[in-house]
């Protein structure tokens, strides 16, 4: 029995050896994760884009000022002119994760507050500015309390002292002039009250509790981030999977060498093939569009033709993409592996889940050579701030330049396989 076991998992180790792309998977997918889930992803931003505008003209004012600079954790951001409206224009342009204005008069004049101003659509960057930034004031805070404590310490010394004289003339105007001389002579052995022992209670310093203001996604509700991207994800996902193992099943049927031989080209063999999964992609694409307007009360509030416009580009690599992986497979079980080893990495690495600002310098160069990551950006951006070209034209050029590159090489490699 134990025999015919051994020498049936030799057979099964021969196989898993012959099959060199599974055996690559299985090796390299536990390493991909730990990597990428130990070291790489995080919720936490370590970094936030900050603009500072100081009116204030106030000490306070400047011990705040002082405090943001320093931090550690906050990036400052130079505004060319530096005003709420122009902290506005650079939330919108994605530049500034957090904007603070401190008013004319803080610290000085009641009522006064530092105004905060957070990108709702950055929604971890703006959730970690948002707890950063008592800590990033309690040096301010510090500073202030101990600026006041000296002060009014300066004011009781001085009022001790006045004090002091004054009764010292008071004392000499009742006595005779003959015993004025032994009188100071007393007056000057007596010991008053020192400052150092009396106990000084300086007044509080300036509230520094903020008025926060969200922009774009005030209640930072995930949906509102998260949906904008997920069209995008059903379109890979069954453009890229569906593609796949479509026309990777009609060889394994056989069915790929009888549609060779009919007087179908290549290439509009190639395009029958992919145009059913497109419309199914283009369906999903419109459910989960309605689903979020509809059940999840979301907003769309950039131009809609151009939108679907530039999702069309993710379509074209996504089909490219597939079509690649169909033509390296030699089976639907490769073609699925090769699929997900493909998507997976996009997904996780793309912003859509874990931002990139919180991801390690090496692991965003990775993710920025990936189609989806430069997808994410334009979906939310039109979708939540209403862009447009006019700041998304970086995003859609790579994208584009995906698009010809990947079909360009699916093309060819699919009138290689079939000729």
């Amino acid at each position: 029995m134990v025999q015919r076991i051994l020498a049936l998992a030799q057979k099964e180790f021969i196989q898993i050896r012959r099959d060199r792309r599974t055996l690559a998977m299985m090796v390299a997918l536990p390493i991909l994760w730990l990597i990428l889930f130990g070291y790489a992803f995080s919720f936490d931003v370590q970094e936030v884009a900050v603009a500072l505008v100081d009116e204030s003209g106030t000490a306070a004012g400047g011990a705040v000022a002082r405090a943001v600079r320093s931090y550690e954790r906050f990036t400052l951001v130079d505004l060319a002119a530096p005003s709420e409206t122009a902290i506005r224009e650079a939330i919108f342009r994605g530049e500034v994760t957090m904007g603070i204005v401190i008013p004319p008069g803080y610290g000085e004049q009641p009522d006064t507050q530092l105004q905060v101003l957070l990108d709702g659509a950055s929604l971890f960057a703006a959730q970690t500015a948002a707890r950063l930034l008592p800590g990033a004031l309690e040096p301010a805070q510090a500073e202030l309390r101990a600026d006041l404590e000296a002060r009014t310490r300066v004011e009781v010394e001085a009022r001790i002292q006045e004090l002091a004289e004054a009764r010292r003339a008071e004392l000499l105007a009742q006595v005779p002039p003959i015993m004025r001389a032994q009188v100071e002579e007393m007056l000057a052995r007596a010991h008053g009250p020192s400052p150092d022992e009396v106990t000084i209670a300086a007044p509080d310093p300036p509230s520094f509790i903020p008025a926060i203001t969200t922009l774009y996604n005030p209640d930072l509700r995930t949906a509102n981030v998260m949906i904008p991207g997920l069209l995008g994800l059903v379109v890979m996902f069954m453009t890229t999977l569906m593609t796949a193992l479509g026309v990777v099943r009609e060889r394994e049927l056989g069915t790929m060498e009888q549609l060779v031989v009919t007087p179908l080209r290549p290439l509009e063999l190639m395009l029958g093939k992919i145009l059913p999964y497109l419309l199914v992609g283009a369906v999903d694409f419109a459910l989960v569009f309605a689903a979020g307007l509809y059940l999840f009360d979301l907003t769309f509030a950039g131009n809609l033709p151009l939108f679907l416009l530039l999702s069309l580009l993710l379509v074209l690599t996504t089909l490219g993409l597939g079509l690649l992986i169909s033509t390296v497979s030699q089976n639907q079980q490769q073609a699925m592996q090769l699929a997900m080893f493909a998507m997976l990495p996009q997904i996780l690495l793309s912003g859509f889940i874990f931002p990139l600002d919180a991801m390690p310098k090496a692991i965003k160069a990775i993710a920025y050579l990936l189609p989806f990551t430069h997808f994410v950006p334009i979906a939310q951006g039109m979708f939540i701030k209403g862009q447009g070209l006019d700041l998304l034209w970086p995003q859609v050029t790579v994208l584009a330049a995906y698009a010809v590159v990947v079909v360009g090489l699916a093309t060819a490699r699919f009138r290689k396989r079939i000729a």
